[in-house]
Order: structure tokens, then sequence, then C-alpha cells
């Protein structure tokens, strides 16, 4: 996906080599608590940034924010972002041209805590298809697609266990399972990444707020732009590497971050604390048919397993594997191309 994930493991490697103490924990005196977020929420420090994007008032009385792209009046393809990521990317160069090519209108909304949607943690993963049912009615759509993302997959499958009338098809790139899958396919670093932030939790959430924060809401975007960049070079070679430096993925990267960070750390904390218990349902309960998944061969993060695991779940499912392509690599002209042609007709 975004150089948002890759950035991600950069901050796990980092912390690695600079293990929680009593001392850490003094400095950022936040809970221990379950509630990854809690703490989080609210912040004093006032964003120089102004987060983007258009605002809705839910039912709740919180503020969605939601970002749009490509033909206006395309086929509308509702974007579920990862974590940490946000609605923004559909603005990015490849999305675009891809959208104009493909006619289709993107819209990314963004989860609670990200950009301008309104932090809470009374929202389960089961509860998010109430939100996205706000947005298709506000936006009066006929009917809709939706392509879901990573650590988006619990909210777009919570879509589908309880889908909008106007939702037409549903498809998973590069999707992480849901805990009953288990996380053992996952790559020896990256469990130990998740086996960190269940130990470690806040005292990764203060470091994240401490080092990414302050970058995200300046006026001037060059010093995350560095931050990122570096954090990269520090640890991706060769192809994954080039992938990720491209210009257009590092415009995304750094909106992407800008829009995460705007509240603090709160959302991408929660967002990885929702990933590791029950989304609330059961994969076999939903309905919905012809669910389409998109994996990389090579993808450690969120495996080919975890794909097959819902596939075989699901109703008239599709799987598809692109042979050679990790996490980092699977989101190209190419292969997004060709994802959307198989969620939205194969004549585009």
């Amino acid at each position: 996906m975004r150089p948002i994930i890759a950035s991600y493991r950069s901050i796990i490697r980092t912390t690695f080599r600079h293990k929680p103490s009593t001392q850490f924990s003094s400095y950022y005196p936040f809970s221990k608590s379950p509630s990854f977020s809690r703490g989080y929420a609210s912040s004093t420090i006032r964003p120089q940034f102004k987060p983007l994007g258009q605002t809705l008032n839910l039912p709740s009385g919180r503020i969605l924010d939601y970002h749009t792209s490509g033909v206006p009046d395309g086929i509308p393809v509702i974007y579920i972002h990862g974590n940490p990521d946000s609605g923004i990317q559909i603005r990015g160069d490849l999305e675009v041209k891809v959208a104009k090519k493909l006619g289709i209108q993107w819209i990314g909304p963004d989860r609670p805590g990200i950009g301008l949607s309104t932090m809470t943690e009374n929202q389960g993963v089961k509860d998010y298809s109430q939100d996205v049912r706000s947005l298709v009615d506000h936006l009066q759509l006929k009917e809709c697609f939706m392509l879901g993302t990573s650590g988006g997959t619990g909210y777009t499958l919570a879509c589908a266990r309880d889908p909008p009338p106007q939702l037409r098809g549903i498809g998973i790139c590069a999707g992480v399972g849901p805990v009953e899958c288990g996380f053992e396919s996952m790559g020896d670093i990256i469990k130990q990444a998740w086996d960190y932030w269940r130990d470690h939790s806040a005292e990764l959430t203060a470091y994240i707020e401490a080092e990414y924060t302050h970058l995200a809401r300046a006026s001037d975007a060059t010093e995350l732009r560095e931050r990122i960049e570096a954090d990269l070079r520090s640890y991706l070679t060769g192809d994954e590497l080039a992938h990720n430096l491209q210009e257009n993925m590092m415009e995304s990267a750094v909106q992407g971050h800008r829009q995460i960070y705007a509240q603090g750390a709160a959302a991408h904390a929660y967002g990885i604390a929702v990933n590791m218990r029950s989304w609330g349902f059961k994969v076999e309960d939903i309905q919905f048919p012809g669910i389409k998944f998109w994996y990389g061969s090579d993808d450690i993060h969120t495996t080919p397993t975890m794909g097959k695991y819902m596939a075989e779940r699901l109703p008239g499912s599709v799987y598809k594997e692109y042979l050679g392509k990790s996490h980092l690599t699977i989101w190209n002209k190419e292969d997004l191309e060709d994802m959307l042609r198989g969620l939205v007709g194969a004549g585009r």
C-alpha cells in the first residue's frame, strides 16, 4: 500500500532499539489501558495545517470528513482506507489518472479521529456501516461500489454485513484477516510489531505523538517529507524502495500523514487495537455475494493466507493473487486498473 504503512514499520524498528522503560513511561505519562487511544482523543496543540476534506454532520452528532476525486458523474467507488491512512489517498495522482481512464468517481471517507472526522471510541467496527449509509444518502448515490484496503478490511466487511441498498459490489485489496484467522502467516518482523503494540501500546502511541504529530501539523511539510523518506530508506531496498519513493507516492504519503495526525495519534492506535480483537461479527455471517479479494504473493503484512481464509467463508467470492507483488507494491497503475475493472465491470 502507500508509504504510510512503510513508515509504520520504521516506527516499530526504531522502538525496538529504544525499549519502553520506567524513564520513557514517566516522560510520556499516559495510561497503559487496553483502550489504546484514551488520553489522546483531544490535544491542546493547535495544528497550523488545517485538515482537508468536505464534511457531513452525522445523526450521532459527529462530523464525517470525506474526499472525492476522479470523474464527478462517474461510477462511485467508496475507498475504505487502511491504518494508518486516510481517504485523501484517492486524490493522489495515480488514483486520479486511473479513475479518469475508467470513468470512476472516488469517494474516500476518513474514519473517526482522521482529518476532520470526530474521534470516538464508542463506535465498534460492526457499526461503521451506519456512517457509510449516511454518506451514500448524503451524496444521493443511486448505486456504488466499495474498495477496502489493509487495516480497513473489518470496516469494509461490516458494510457487507449490513449493506446500504445502493451497494453493488465490494473488493478488498491486501486486507488484514480477522483475529479468528490468526496472525501466524505474517512475516516475523510484522508479528513482532503486533506483539509489541499489544504489550506497549501507550508507549508507542506516545512515541508517534512525539515524533510525527508536530511534523504533520506544521504549515511547511518539508520536514515531514524528509522524515518519511528517511524512514523508507532506513529499511526498504530494491523495487519496494523505488516504488515508494516515486513522486506521486511521496506526495500522497505526506498528505496522508497530515490527515492522520491532525488530531494526534489516537486514531492510529485505535485502528491497530480494533484489528487485534474481534470485529464484532463472524465472516461466515456475511451474505453479500461475490466479494473480490486481491493479494500480492509476497505480502508479509496482510498475507494471501488471510485473503483465502475470508474468501473460503464468503458466498461466491473471488480470490486473485498478483505474482511477485508485496504489501508495498501491489498498489500500482496496472494492478489497480485490473482490480477496478474486476469490481465495476470488465468492459471498462
